[in-house]
């Protein structure tokens, strides 16, 4: 339960950070700025997270573990890197 609560909290927080780097994407884009900087440093943050993560899951301690152990050791170091910017844009934008 704890991991499905962890994943679910991690995937909607990575949702609204992507959704709000597109938005500032395409408000700069219309305003004449060249954002693909901007892209490229959002997709590298996300590209080594993932591979910290995977670096993390094939670590032998962690492949000793038993599945539902690892899934929520991942779930649990995955899940405030993401959520702690989301709430900050959150409380920021509304």
């Amino acid at each position: 339960m704890a991991t499905a609560l962890l994943g679910a909290a991690t995937a909607v927080s990575v949702t609204w950070l992507t959704f709000m780097v597109l938005m500032i994407s395409v408000w700069g884009a219309a305003s004449g700025a060249a954002v693909g900087g901007f892209l490229g440093g959002y997709a590298a943050c996300l590209a080594g997270g993932a591979a910290l993560l995977v670096a993390l899951a094939f670590l032998p301690p962690v492949r000793r573990m038993t599945p539902p152990r690892r899934w929520l050791l991942l779930a649990a170091v995955a899940c405030p890197v993401p959520l702690t910017p989301a709430v900050v844009t959150w409380v920021s934008a509304c």
